[in-house]
């Protein structure tokens, strides 16, 4: 197949949903197709690159002021770009199919492509761009642009999201005679290696990984921390991430000293990754997720999970002894896991979801999930 990809964010362009892109992406690839995908520009990124045989990367320049978040005006601006560059190039290259990222802009560039060139497109959604979605944050966007994505969604051959939740909202939103077109195909992740040597040398490590934004929720695991810190339990915390909350969040850890924490700021995949190997539990105390990349890294790499139960963390706790859940906002409660882990996991180097890694990993490994992407995408041309 020929497949373009749309996604105005690719690595290193944003967050969880850019890599989630680029691994379905590569691994279509390797499975012999024809990947396009056209993203937004950023400093110094090549505007065309061929990173690997068959797939080819095309950055647009549109506004873009920062590398790891973006607004619905420069989404627009994608958007916008998008649609006249591609109004041109689908002149003189055909493709059989497009995975839309997103339903507004992704979503919206490739219907007006399917009204123009008659091409079938799907649409991957990561969960917020979908009514009503965290309705707290989301409500006025999901409001003004409802008819909108309602047609987008309908329009889609399919559309591809990552849990069961995640199918529930939009089969409410579509409607149930639109609902069998709603494929639930989870998130992937990569394999690592060298797991146990590097985590035993280390000092008890949490870690939180994402925007810090009320979503996410941070200030609850701050919270836990003081508590553990009441507990003589020694701890280092990394704060991997970036968002408006940092200043206050920074003012927090001062005023009630939490000094072995650092705040890392946005930093590159690859060091991320470095501190997965290394750290010992990774707290989400997330009040909404689509299915998160982090945690899904995090267990991969044998991090154990403490996160409330939101969409996607249940499905991911289901096949291994790997973590558990709590309930949303209560820090008393993470405090308690994260003091019964230092005793009976930390202190005998007895970690559980470095164990169950291996056999999580070959669960949700990229190969296997692009694989489930690829039969969907050749049922959709076959009809």
């Amino acid at each position: 197949m020929k497949i373009l990809v749309l996604n105005y964010e690719y690595p290193p362009l944003g967050g969880g949903a850019g890599n989630i892109t680029k691994n379905i992406s590569h691994n279509l690839a390797l499975n012999g197709n024809n990947i396009v995908v056209v993203t937004s520009w950023y400093n110094n990124l090549l505007e065309n690159e061929k990173p690997i045989p068959n797939i080819e990367i095309i950055r647009l320049k549109s506004k873009r002021k920062h590398l790891y978040h973006s607004n619905p005006i420069e989404m627009f601006s994608w958007m916008k770009c998008a649609i006249k560059y591609l109004s041109e190039y689908l002149k003189s290259n055909k493709f059989d199919i497009c995975l839309a990222n997103f339903s507004i802009p992704g979503g919206y560039v490739a219907l007006k492509l399917k009204k123009k060139f008659n091409l079938p497109y799907c649409i991957l959604s990561h969960g917020h761009d979908i009514p009503w979605f965290y309705k707290r944050q989301m409500f006025i966007y999901h409001l003004f642009l409802f008819v909108v994505i309602k047609s987008i969604c309908k329009r889609a051959s399919l559309n591809f999201v990552q849990t069961e939740f995640m199918k529930q909202n939009i089969d409410k939103f579509l409607g149930e005679k639109l609902s069998s077109k709603n494929i639930v195909i989870p998130n992937g992740v990569e394999v690592f290696e060298n797991l146990l040597s590097e985590r035993e040398k280390e000092p008890f490590t949490v870690i939180f990984v994402g925007r810090f934004v009320q979503q996410k929720d941070p200030f609850t695991l701050l919270k836990a921390l003081k508590q553990l810190k009441r507990m003589d339990i020694p701890f280092k915390l990394l704060m991997v991430g970036d968002g408006p909350l940092r200043n206050k969040m920074e003012k927090y850890v001062e005023k009630n000293g939490l000094f072995t924490t650092t705040f890392t700021g946005w930093i590159p995949q690859e060091q991320v990754k470095s501190i997965y190997k290394k750290s010992h539990t990774i707290i989400t105390p997330s009040r909404a997720e689509g299915m998160s990349i982090a945690n899904i890294e995090a267990l991969a790499a044998g991090v154990f999970l403490i996160a409330t139960p939101v969409s996607g963390n249940k499905e991911m706790l289901a096949c291994c002894n790997n973590g558990v859940l709590i309930e949303n906002g209560n820090y008393n409660e993470i405090a308690n896991q994260l003091q019964k882990f230092y005793f009976e996991q930390f202190l005998s180097k007895n970690f559980k979801a470095q164990d169950a890694a291996k056999q999580f990993t070959k669960q949700y490994s990229w190969k296997k999930i692009s694989e489930l992407y690829q039969n969907e995408l050749e049922k959709v041309l076959a009809n």
